[in-house]
């Protein structure tokens, strides 16, 4: 007896170091975008999507699970902070102004976000989502993309804008009130049917997108030049992200900048493509007189700095230093 027992226990040794390794379950990221799925403004999405979960090899999965359907898009920082959501792939960084009162400096960088990697602020506005959303953030899958207004009036002084009722969202409000215009907070989907019936009189957006709304059926002029930037933060949830493998990690790392330049190239294409679609229905460009232009864009800036400064005293001065183009070191890039 005492023979069986010894060999039983000899057996059950082997077999537990005999025994193939069980294979390691896929850990699934849950993501979403601001943006419905099909939008051109998602346009990088797929491709940094794609670009992980094929190096990942059956590791790491991130599953796009959609968009404002999902989640609706100013409620999606607020899933990121519960951890209701694992990732957002694409989110403006203004959607975050109730949680974080420096949301709007983002829109006002000088910098694509791979000059901000060098002057500290990227790791400043890290240390922001982490603080205020809980959330690693990861970068912007493109940038450099500036926002136009659009409008039905036409306007040739910066004095022209006063009076007229402009969709927003929180980045421009303080540039539409100093230039006297009323912003309208409206969902991105309902810009159509606003403009339609003259709910408003134009609508602030990116260089890329509007033909994904159709607005280049109901709007008459785009006005030049562009303000701000297009601030797209991708962010992981930070318990998430702290169960993710380092090396998993590092990579995630390395194919968010790679599409960082990909979707700022791709992005130039799209805005070529859009110019052609908004003048074949019949949109037409107002290019304000030089001093005019100086002053629009002296407006956008300042005013907008001067909020973010206020709502934002210790973080603001900081980001508005570190997102200027000074504050690149000589000889980072061979263009410079």
């Amino acid at each position: 007896m005492k023979k069986v027992v010894a060999m039983a226990i000899i057996f059950g040794f082997l077999f537990a170091f005999t025994v193939p390794e069980a294979k390691s379950a896929e850990m699934v990221l849950k993501a979403v975008t601001m943006f419905p799925k099909p939008h051109l403004n998602n346009d990088p999405v797929p491709i940094f999507v794609d670009k992980v979960n094929k190096r990942a090899q059956g590791r790491l999965r991130i599953d796009w699970v959609g968009g404002p359907e999902v989640i609706k898009g100013f409620d999606q920082p607020h899933a990121m902070k519960a951890g209701t959501i694992d990732m957002i792939l694409y989110m403006a960084f203004a959607y975050c102004k109730s949680l974080m009162p420096e949301a709007e400096a983002q829109g006002l960088s000088e910098l694509a976000i791979w000059e901000e990697r060098k002057t500290g602020a990227f790791e400043l506005w890290s240390e922001i989502f982490e603080k205020r959303l809980n959330a690693k953030y990861i970068g912007r899958l493109h940038s450099l993309i500036p926002f136009q207004l659009y409008t039905n009036k036409e306007v040739k002084t910066v004095d022209d804008f006063k009076g007229l009722k402009i969709r927003v969202m929180p980045l421009y409000i303080p540039f539409m009130k100093a230039l006297g215009a009323a912003p309208v907070m409206i969902p991105p989907p309902d810009i159509y049917t606003s403009m339609e019936r003259g709910v408003v009189d134009g609508f602030m957006w990116p260089n890329v997108g509007v033909i994904s709304w159709g607005l280049q059926e109901v709007t008459k002029y785009v006005i030049r030049p562009g303000v701000f930037q297009m601030e797209p933060a991708t962010l992981i949830h930070m318990a998430k992200w702290n169960q993710i493998p380092k090396d998993l990690q590092e990579m995630i790392m390395d194919v968010v900048q790679d599409v960082e330049y990909i979707g700022s190239m791709r992005n130039e294409m799209i805005t070529e493509k859009e110019d052609m679609v908004r003048k074949e229905a019949g949109m037409k460009d107002i290019v304000l007189p030089p001093g005019e232009a100086e002053k629009f864009r002296n407006l956008a800036y300042d005013k907008t700095w001067e909020v973010v400064i206020k709502n934002a005293p210790e973080n603001g001065p900081k980001l508005r230093e570190l997102s200027s183009k000074k504050a690149i070191p000589k000889g980072t890039f061979p263009w410079q």
